[in-house]
């Protein structure tokens, strides 16, 4: 009788059923083995056999379920670790195209830079040529100022020769210093900026200053002694 104790209530259960014996849900294991062991036709051996085959069973189904509920709980880890893994990706593959779209902002960037450098060096090497020809040009047809000649006339020339070659006036002042001496390019560049580049405050400054220059060697003339 010891084997009927292998197993649990549920299959002692089953095992009245199978032996078409009549119970109570209520009933305790003592009382179903009573119960069992009682009946008119047991047979011990082959109840035996089928209480065996019954907790078999019973086991069999609750390690199959215990399979399905390892799977399932594997199924949706794998679940969750796919969503990880593609959340990830996702995220790298929008920071890649971030990283792509700043990097094609920055070439676009450069590239704008560079053609603005290269235009403007351009731009300033032409007009630096184009300054050194017209320098050139102006001294064809006039020649650089001597101290001993009289300012007036010869700003008159430089006028002439400008407004005939076409220079701005803005750029007068720049083509006249490339014709004076030095020690008068001196006086114009002590002047401020603004007036230093305006060509009609650097003819009366220069005007005054050789008027002045040539009163003083008029005075000296007329006071000097005169030779017996």
């Amino acid at each position: 009788m010891a084997y009927l104790g292998k197993g649990r209530r549920e299959d002692l259960f089953v095992l009245a059923t199978e032996l078409n014996l009549k119970f109570d849900k209520s009933m305790t294991i003592a009382t179903l083995k009573d119960l069992i062991i009682g009946s008119e036709n047991y047979d011990e051996e082959l109840t035996k056999n089928i209480h065996s085959t019954i907790v078999e069973d019973r086991k069999a189904r609750e390690e199959n379920l215990r399979i399905e509920k390892q799977k399932e709980k594997l199924r949706i880890e794998e679940q969750k670790e796919k969503l990880r893994i593609e959340e990830r990706e996702e995220k790298l593959r929008f920071e890649q195209l971030r990283l792509d779209e700043q990097k094609r902002k920055d070439e676009f960037e450069l590239e704008m830079l560079r053609i603005q450098t290269q235009s403007k060096l351009g731009a300033d090497t032409s007009k630096e040529s184009d300054t050194k020809f017209l320098v050139k040009e102006v001294s064809k047809f006039i020649h650089r100022f001597d101290l001993k000649e009289d300012i007036s006339l010869y700003l008159k020339l430089f006028e002439r020769q400008a407004q005939r070659l076409n220079f701005d006036q803005e750029n007068w002042v720049s083509h006249l210093l490339g014709l004076l001496p030095t020690e008068v390019s001196h006086i114009i560049a002590r002047e401020p900026d603004d007036k230093a580049n305006s060509y009609e405050h650097v003819k009366d400054l220069l005007l005054k200053r050789f008027k002045l220059n040539s009163r003083k060697v008029s005075t000296t003339i007329c006071h000097s002694p005169k030779s017996t």
